[in-house]
């Protein structure tokens, strides 16, 4: 069932343990948000924390008074940590804008690369997913080992699940909110690969995806093992052919929108 949206966008914000820079990334999307002509929301889903992550964010839209045009930010708590792909998904569905998009807390891509989107949003694209390896993107500060990690995985990607697509792992991805909430209902994979697995139900739904630049700037401060999850992640990418073996590929809605 379509939503009748009076929010144009929603901004889908999955957090563990990051109190010590979820106040200033509130800051920083609600203060770009506040500029902007378009309603919006903020959801912040605290995936079972054991720091102060929701206390920082209660605390911010308390005392936020002066972005009075925007909604106070959802909150959202896990009870247990279940993974950021469980997070971004749970989001997803409790998101009620037109466009949904799903950022990391860090930002590295910042805010304005929406701007981007919206345009291939508005002409008929069901998903658009921020990359740092086509066009002229704009990468700063990325180690070179997560570079070549990178170009493994995604080279992996290609052959086993998604084809066509050059970077699934950015974490920037705008949907409409009807590809959002069908994507997040049958995704079954919570930790790192559910990018993999939201962008192969996109393509076996029918939906139409767009790969565009952004502007990324690499953010240290991740307590994950980055080879300890690409390996975790290699095994869930296996999967997800399985996961949805019965689902059969949807005609595209729209056959004038092309990826």
């Amino acid at each position: 069932m379509l939503i009748m949206n009076t929010v144009y966008l929603s901004v889908v914000i999955p957090a563990y343990n990051e109190q010590a820079r979820i106040a200033d990334t509130l800051y920083i999307v609600k203060d770009y948000l506040s500029k902007q002509s378009y309603s919006s929301e903020v959801i912040v889903v605290d995936d079972g924390s054991t720091d102060m992550t929701t206390e920082v964010v209660r605390t911010i839209d308390i005392y936020s008074n002066e972005m009075k045009s925007q909604e106070v930010s959802v909150i959202l708590e896990n009870v247990k940590n279940v993974g950021k792909g469980f997070s971004v998904a749970r989001g997803m569905l409790k998101a009620n804008g037109r466009f949904v998009v799903f950022t990391d807390a860090d930002l590295a891509a910042p805010m304005d690369n929406i701007e981007s989107f919206f345009p291939y949003l508005e002409q008929g694209f069901d998903v658009v997913i921020g990359s740092r390896r086509v066009g002229n993107s704009d990468v700063k500060n990325k180690p070179l080992y997560r570079r070549i990690m990178s170009t493994g995985f995604n080279t992996f990607v290609s052959l086993i699940a998604v084809r066509g697509i050059r970077d699934t792992q950015c974490g920037f991805k705008a949907f409409t909110n009807e590809a959002a909430h069908e994507i997040a209902r049958l995704q079954k994979t919570y930790r790192f690969s559910f990018d993999v697995e939201q962008l192969y139900l996109a393509d076996k739904l029918g939906y139409s995806i767009k790969e565009i630049p952004v502007h990324y700037v690499h953010q240290e401060g991740s307590t994950v093992n980055p080879f300890k999850a690409a390996l975790q992640m290699i095994v869930d990418v296996l999967k997800i052919r399985f996961l949805h073996k019965n689902l059969r590929h949807r005609q595209r809605a729209n056959d004038n929108v092309r990826s």
